[in-house]
């Protein structure tokens, strides 16, 4: 009785830990990335829009929270605007210039402390109208009328993907040595921060005697729109999908990339912008290798964008009876 309660534990043992490795991305245990999909989150403060309204002598005011879940720190408040659309505001006694505004402050990313312990990105909140009065209904109507009132946000985002090269003396493998300290032609682990544009992929391979080459895929996972950094979002098709990537092998020259637009390198670095197709761009370099021994280098990718999501609810004005 007693063995077969032990093979019982022992197989349940074994199909939790299976269960623990179902994911077949690289689990980097040891990332000081608290990671994630996410840039800002934006939400309505409770109760800050109300469902209903009269169409008249009822004011209200609409709250925007916002709560950075990624790991990047959006450094000024200019870099982070919040647009209030779906209303006129002349027919709620405000002007154009009381539905958008500009973040009050730095909104600090989340992170990790030196023991591990996940710090919460910071959260505030914006206030509308800008003027600090209220949104109240100028026309009387007949019955009752619906809007969709939706919040934008604009904001600058940025990701960080940290991998290694394996750099050997000897690449091809002719002098016949065994017990590499690593191996080249293989797909690397990556860890990257929270963010909603990442680097999924990231392949190294030989590519001659004294050079490898690497393929890394760039892809938008979050729920918004990406646009390019430092165009207030801008809709246009030149605009929209466009990230900036910038490659660091810690490698002193030798690295070239394909796939960049204005691609340019400057020492360690090669950097340009990636237009995403389907919300992916592949990325090819390679990099001139001239090592008198065996190592891994810390290679980089600093992704760069602005990036745009929205929420809405229903305002329903209804008609003062009497």
């Amino acid at each position: 009785m007693r063995k077969a309660i032990l093979i019982a534990c022992i197989a349940l043992l074994l199909v939790v830990a299976g269960c623990g490795q179902g994911n077949n991305q690289p689990q980097n245990l040891g990332s000081k990335f608290v990671g994630g999909t996410e840039g800002l989150a934006i939400s309505f403060a409770p109760g800050s829009l109300p469902d209903k309204v009269l169409d008249k002598d009822q004011p209200f005011g609409i709250s925007i929270v916002l709560t950075n879940k990624g790991d990047h720190t959006i450094d000024t408040g200019a870099d982070a605007t919040v647009r209030i659309s779906g209303i006129d505001p002349a027919d709620f006694g405000v002007s154009a210039a009381d539905i958008t505004q500009d973040s009050p402050a730095q909104i600090r990313g989340a992170q990790k402390d030196a023991e591990g312990a996940v710090i919460q990105g910071e959260t505030l909140s914006i206030d509308f109208p800008a003027s600090g009065a209220s949104f109240t209904h100028q026309k009387e109507i007949a019955g009752s009328v619906t809007y969709n009132v939706r919040a934008d946000v604009c904001y600058k985002y940025g990701t960080v993907a940290n991998t290694k090269l394996c750099v050997l003396e000897d690449i091809l493998g002719t002098q016949g040595g065994q017990g590499k300290l690593c191996s080249v032609n293989e797909d690397k682990p990556l860890d990257n921060s929270g963010a909603p544009v990442q680097v999924a992929a990231f392949r190294e391979s030989v590519s001659s005697t004294n050079k490898v080459s690497f393929v890394l895929k760039v892809k938008h996972i979050g729920t918004g729109t990406v646009h390019e950094a430092g165009s207030e979002c801008d809709k246009d098709f030149q605009k929209k999908d466009k990230v900036h990537i910038k490659v660091d092998t810690g490698i002193s020259d030798g690295l070239t990339c394909s796939g960049l637009q204005n691609g340019a390198a400057s020492g360690s670095v090669f950097e340009g912008d990636a237009q995403l197709l389907n919300g992916e761009r592949e990325v090819r370099c390679t990099q001139t290798i001239n090592s008198p021994t065996d190592m891994e280098k810390l290679a980089m990718i600093e992704l760069t964008y602005d990036y745009d999501q929205y929420i809405e609810k229903k305002l329903e004005v209804q008609h003062v009876g009497g």
